[in-house]
């Protein structure tokens, strides 16, 4: 009798330790996920659709704000996101003031010079913005005196640098949009999907989109210092990991009503970087 009851008392002093073990081993594990710190990522949140403040002012928008809300999801880490001028996103990663950029920024081999750069998330192409009455109907017709507006630091403005356009220079591209609403400029250089956006929202009936045959495909990419290899690594794995399971792709279609197209598995891909 005395044994069977010490074989009890044994069991459930057994039982009571194995559940003090898992729970602590669940609180280790939920210390640690908790304890991660926020991902501080830099944006220009002037880049409808890709990343934009919402009408109230108080939260961040957009196809690439989703992503990067999915990627640190995948990781299990918060965001904090910080509002920079275009040109002093670099900057900001070279300081380490921040540990990402996501503000449409397109890879590009001088840039990879500066920065790493994740696997490409959207591709595309340089496109003008014209009002519909204009006389402007291709790229050779804006060398003709004409005003062209660019956001200072991208692809555009040195596309435009390029060609000897005479362009008029701004730190958002929302500014581009509202010189071309008040007339100052004769057409903008915008990325494809935010011209297309504006002409089907905002600009709808009074502007149009003339395409730029000999702009090259683009690549945008998540952008890291030098020094910050390891979240490349893990940026890569989780954006490799949401192609997989369909929420890029899930995104993708939410803001521009098509499939993800194939993407290049690294950046270095992308530039042709071997």
């Amino acid at each position: 009798m005395k044994n069977w009851k010490k074989g009890i008392i044994l069991a459930a002093s057994l039982a009571m330790a194995a559940g003090i073990m898992a729970g602590c081993g669940g609180e280790k594990k939920a210390a640690s996920s908790e304890g991660l710190k926020p991902l501080k990522v830099a944006t220009n949140a002037t880049y409808v659709p890709f990343e934009f403040k919402s009408k109230d002012g108080k939260d961040y928008t957009g196809y690439e704000i989703d992503v990067v809300r999915a990627v640190a999801q995948d990781m299990n880490r918060k965001v904090e996101f910080k509002n920079v001028a275009f040109d002093g996103l670099i900057p900001a990663l070279q300081s380490k003031e921040v540990d990402m950029t996501a503000s449409g920024m397109t890879a590009t081999k001088e840039r990879a010079d500066k920065i790493l750069f994740a696997a490409p998330f959207y591709a595309t192409k340089l496109a003008i913005v014209t009002k519909a009455d204009s006389d402007i109907h291709s790229v050779e017709d804006l060398l003709k005196e004409k005003e062209v507006a660019v956001q200072v630091g991208t692809t555009a403005a040195y596309y435009a640098a390029e060609k000897g356009m005479n362009t008029r220079n701004f730190d958002h591209s929302s500014d581009i949009v509202m010189e071309l609403k008040a007339g100052g400029a004769n057409a903008g250089i915008l990325d494809k999907p935010a011209a297309d956006y504006f002409v089907a929202t905002d600009g709808k009936g009074a502007f149009r989109v003339v395409d730029v045959p000999d702009s090259k495909v683009q690549y945008f990419a998540f952008g890291f210092n030098k020094d910050n290899k390891e979240l490349q690594q893990e940026v890569n794995a989780a954006i490799a990991k949401l192609k997989k399971d369909g929420t890029l792709n899930k995104l993708h279609e939410k803001w521009f009503n098509t499939p993800a197209p194939d993407m290049p598995s690294t950046a270095e891909e992308a530039l042709g970087i071997k």
